[in-house]
């Protein structure tokens, strides 16, 4: 699939929300996510995908539940604050839960910014897992920034409830809507110590679910995998790493989901001959060759929202 044909299709299921107003019909809730889950959820969310305003890599997502409750993963690099801060605004200034993945600056930077000049916005919760202080130095280049993220947390001293989750499989119940960690910061993944130690999260409501998977290497994809191989089955998933040098093939062939998040700019979208360390062709083609024709590149679609 060329990008011309790939971007018609993605407009193409823009479009059919559109007009409809409903998103596309999710798989049914069958009797093994009642044995997973338990009773099936009542609440319902949106969630959108926000775009990049300068086209930088990030990660940023807004939720929000039927009964007005806001969830935020990730948020992007700092320059995408106030963009950030517009969206929090639009959806009345008060975020209920804040997910971190890890600790990189695509996906924290923007939270650090406003964790110390909130500017009227209210946070109740963050939920994360810290990366051990002794993992920090083996990404030098982003120790410094880590660190910092860190600090801005521990000298926060009062309005937020800090949760770090050392414990994969912890369950939150939002607003009638279902959410589970299935993943945390291991110290016993060696390679790619941030991006492996992102937090995989699943989100579930009465008709769809959506998993993300942060910037999650083949490592951290592998060792869930072996763990959560139902819980990973979704209609909506996050591509890992933006699309590029994330999880395996293997990993997303095994997994049944139906539809593609690509929080991706343009440049990691389109690599240049010359970045052969962006593998994000390669993910395009095994999706392909698993049959899924719907993908959402925030890149292509700007802010696109599941309803």
């Amino acid at each position: 699939m060329d990008r011309r044909d790939f971007i018609k299709l993605t407009g193409t299921a823009a479009a059919g929300l559109a007009v409809t107003g409903l998103a596309p019909q999710a798989a049914a809730w069958d009797r093994k996510d009642k044995e997973l889950f338990g009773k099936k959820p009542k609440g319902h969310f949106t969630m959108k995908q926000i775009s990049s305003v300068t086209d930088t890599i990030g990660n940023s997502y807004l939720f929000r539940t039927k009964g007005g409750k806001v969830i935020i993963v990730d948020g992007g690099f700092e320059t995408e604050a106030d963009n950030l801060r517009a969206n929090i605004a639009e959806a009345g200034n008060h975020v209920d839960y804040w997910f971190i993945t890890h600790p990189h600056q695509d996906h924290m930077g923007a939270f650090d910014v406003i964790l110390k000049d909130r500017q009227g916005i209210q946070i109740d919760k963050l939920v994360y897992s810290r990366v051990p202080d002794a993992f920090l130095d083996c990404e030098p280049s982003n120790a410094a920034d880590a660190r910092r993220y860190y600090r801005t947390i521990d000298d926060t001293t009062s309005g937020i409830d800090f949760i770090d989750l050392h414990t994969d499989g912890h369950r939150f119940d939002i607003d009638g809507i279902g959410i589970m960690v299935l993943c945390v910061a291991n110290p016993e993944m060696r390679v790619k110590h941030y991006n492996n130690m992102s937090m995989i999260i699943r989100f579930w409501d009465d008709r769809k679910s959506v998993v993300m998977l942060g910037d999650a290497g083949v490592e951290c994809g592998d060792q869930v995998l072996a763990k959560y191989p139902r819980e990973l089955c979704c209609d909506y998933m996050q591509m890992a790493h933006h699309g590029q040098s994330g999880c395996s093939e293997a990993f997303y062939k095994a997994i049944d989901f139906r539809a593609c998040l690509w929080p991706t700019p343009s440049w990691v979208w389109e690599p240049a001959p010359q970045h052969t360390h962006l593998k994000t062709r390669d993910t395009r083609r095994w999706m392909d060759e698993k049959g899924i024709t719907e993908h959402h590149a925030s890149c292509v679609e700007k802010d696109w929202v599941l309803l």
